[in-house]
């Protein structure tokens, strides 16, 4: 086992450690790259909105999304399968498609004028640019505030759910026969899911801190765009003096981020571990808590709650891919012409981003459920992939794309190879450098949903595997993957959404002629929601929402 140990831990460093790793590396080569700290100012301007945006984010998910949770999973609400089942299907609309839509609600040609929207603007430019060019809706924390938050929600309302589902059932019935049921949900049920709760907000907060999708469009500075304020910085001051290459520079600039994030990682997952809910352990069904005579007013609650957040921005690609004439009325027949043309235009980038998505999921689910199972009953191993997953968790996506390019650039010095590796991985339309940027950075998020679950392995499966003779390869094909095939699914199903809207790294290390699709929609908001970006968007849903109607049904049929 221990060989099979090292040789899953070397490949983890070599697939996912040295790209996270050269740029620091590179940073500790070029020392002239700290110059950059003379912009102190500006630096501080930077964490405060990442702090600020990061912050509000988790503020509004967090008791919200918990909120929704205790609703959905542990409690009587009429419909609350219905629910269930809405919310898994918004987990499935990828960040810019989601952009898309609350833009052609709120943009200046949408369905409310932008002037009452967002009084956070803090110095956002207007809606109508000079020169009357058209200006991205609502610029401002607020608007990058309302986004990130409406696609955090769902993640909440899943990751929270599934804890209060984890729960003893026995330790709540015996509080019960000291209490009433409200004191029950919040001193018993709510403190044994706390660790889940923090990893919500883990989930979520790293999430709108590390991406550039939405704070670009809003014009919101972070540190994760810092990086491509330093890729057009001169080399020099105004002294002459160097201030570093490139990456030196940018990861100088974002280093107390990545540094903290990375501790604050580390150190809370040692505490959130101890502290997690035994799942499989607990006994029985989850106690459903009364809501009285509030049942139907909170199910009007919740049906409000998932108009606005996914039927709202959805409806509203609908109506703007419909939209012609002067002045623009809605009609099915433009609506279904636009679909034809961007079905044409766009459909195999939209096949290939399908095909990224679900190689992405069943790669890193495979990886992740190796780690979990060679960390098991060793703490060296355990400690290194959690350093791992700090890092791709913290660093900020621009960053890991930087890192992947030095790495492929490395790979193509050493071997020599030109057609055989620069081909696919530099010149040529290919999926490769996004597969493996995707894997990287959604990695974390795979072991997030695994490990909870894999930790809980009787060691008496694994001894009495060994004693009979398995090899290490037996253990895992019979006894571990058995157990975990239908975590590992939900782990890579959780990969592949997040794939399908990435663009801060991707957009660097994409080939040329091959782009994401996420990086296309990313480039078209930036002029507006058009005819043909809304009806791209509902392409692309029509296909996830297929997916993921499938993913939430089979809950749905068995509660």
């Amino acid at each position: 086992m221990t060989r099979w140990r090292l040789a899953v831990g070397l490949f983890l460093f070599i697939f996912l450690g040295i790209p996270l790793v050269s740029p620091l590396v590179r940073l500790l080569t070029d020392p002239d790259a700290w110059r950059v700290w003379g912009e102190a100012g500006r630096l501080l301007s930077l964490a405060r909105n990442t702090v600020g945006l990061t912050a509000s984010v988790v503020a509004v998910t967090i008791p919200l999304g918990t909120a929704a949770a205790v609703l959905l999973y542990r409690t009587d609400l009429p419909f609350r399968r219905t629910f269930r089942f809405i919310t898994i299907l918004a987990v499935f609309v990828p960040l810019p498609l989601l952009a898309s839509g609350w833009q052609a609600v709120l943009g200046s040609t949408g369905w409310l004028p932008l002037g009452w929207w967002n009084p956070l603007r803090s110095g956002a430019a207007s809606a109508t640019a000079p020169g009357g060019v058209w200006a991205p809706w609502g610029q401002g924390i607020g608007s990058a505030i309302w986004i990130h938050a409406a696609a955090g929600l769902p993640w909440v309302i899943l990751v929270v759910g599934q804890a209060l589902r984890w729960v003893e059932r026995d330790l709540e019935e015996d509080a019960l026969t000291a209490t009433n049921r409200w004191r029950v949900l919040f001193r018993v049920t709510l403190r044994r899911s706390a660790a889940a709760i923090g990893t919500a907000a883990l989930w979520v907060g790293l999430q709108t801190a590390t991406e550039i999708t939405i704070t670009d469009m809003m014009q919101v500075r972070t540190y994760a765009e810092e990086v491509y304020t330093q890729m057009v910085a001169p080399e020099a001051d105004a002294l002459g003096a160097s201030r570093g290459d490139m990456v030196a520079r940018a990861v100088a600039a974002a280093a107390p981020w990545i540094l903290g994030a990375a501790a604050l990682v580390v150190f809370m997952a040692g505490r959130w571990e101890r502290n997690l809910p035994p799942g499989a352990s607990a006994s029985g069904p989850p106690l459903l808590f009364s809501l009285g005579h509030g049942r139907w007013p909170l199910c009007a609650v919740a049906a409000v709650g998932c108009g606005v957040l996914l039927a709202v921005p959805l409806g509203s690609l609908v109506w703007r891919a419909g939209l012609q004439g002067t002045p623009p009325l809605w009609s099915p027949s433009s609506l279904w012409d636009h679909l034809l043309l961007t079905s044409r235009t766009d459909g195999v980038q939209l096949i290939y981003s399908l095909l990224l998505a679900t190689a992405s999921g069943i790669l890193s689910g495979v990886l992740a459920l190796l780690a979990c199972w060679a960390a098991l009953g060793s703490r060296w191993f355990r400690n290194g992939v959690l350093v791992l997953m700090a890092l791709a968790w913290a660093t900020p996506g621009p960053v890991v794309g930087l890192g992947l390019q030095e790495t492929i650039q490395g790979l193509l010095n050493i071997t020599h190879a030109p057609h055989l590796l620069a081909d696919p991985l530099y010149y040529k339309p290919s999926l490769t450098p996004l597969l493996w940027i995707v894997t990287i950075r959604f990695f974390p998020y795979a072991v997030a949903v695994l490990w909870p679950i894999v930790r809980l392995t009787p060691p008496e499966l694994r001894d009495a595997a060994r004693v009979d003779g398995a090899s290490p390869w037996q253990e895992f094909r019979l006894v571990v993957w058995p157990m975990y095939a239908g975590a590992c699914v939900r782990a890579a199903v959780a990969v592949g959404v997040l794939s399908l809207g990435e663009v801060s790294a991707g957009k660097l290390v994409s080939t040329p002629g091959m782009p994401s699709f996420a990086e296309t929609v990313w480039v078209q908001m930036h002029y507006g929601v058009t005819n043909n970006l809304a009806a791209s968007c509902l392409l692309l849903l029509a296909a996830v929402g297929t997916g993921g109607a499938l993913a939430a049904a089979w809950p749905f049929k068995k509660r």
